[in-house]
């Protein structure tokens, strides 16, 4: 148990027995009356998003979540294969638990797994990661745009400077996808 102000974004929470990831988190002081904590939460096990409002001294179970390291193997239809790289154990992962983290997860890159009880529940991924680009159009002459966009690899689409071009290393920010510099 903590303070809800002491929660953190991705931080599991145990609410009516689920588990919930914090999606969204700010904190709110009105003018008049309590403090309070505003959170977007997914549901693990369903995915369903909702919105929880937590006073400020409300205490908040926080679940005991394990992280290993894992490197992405491939994707079989719906499922994600990760293998643990100290046990060499292999996991599945379905798509919906790892949804958000999709469009930034490479083939044989490594990453911090959630589990809880023994079963994935979540990726964190790092601030930023390195992502070729497969399509883009070439600039044109007398293009006096600042910007493009650019399909990646994995098949997220970023907007990405006029000189950047395809087969290019791009460095993309996690957090909302965008461009941050050449790789």
């Amino acid at each position: 148990m903590v303070v809800a102000t002491q929660i953190r974004r991705g931080q599991v929470v145990v609410l009516g027995g689920d588990l919930y990831k914090i999606i969204k988190l700010m904190h709110i002081t009105p003018g008049k009356g309590n403090a309070v904590v505003q959170t977007d939460l997914r549901n693990i096990r369903t995915g369903v998003k909702t919105e929880k409002r937590f006073r400020s001294s409300e205490d908040v179970n926080v679940a005991y979540i394990d992280t290993h390291s894992m490197q992405y193997l491939y994707a079989e239809g719906d499922l994600h294969h990760f293998m643990e790289t100290s046990t060499y154990e292999q996991y599945e992962i379905p798509a919906d638990v790892i949804a958000e983290a999709l469009p930034f997860i490479v083939p044989n890159h490594e990453y911090a797994v959630d589990v809880h009880d023994g079963r994935p529940i979540g990726i964190t991924l790092p601030d930023n990661i390195v992502l070729t680009i497969v399509e883009t159009p070439p600039p044109q002459k007398g293009d006096t745009g600042k910007s493009k966009m650019a399909k990646t690899d994995t098949g997220l689409v970023v907007r990405v400077p006029l000189f950047v071009a395809e087969g290019d290393a791009i460095s993309v920010s996690t957090a909302d996808g965008s461009y941050l510099a050449r790789a």
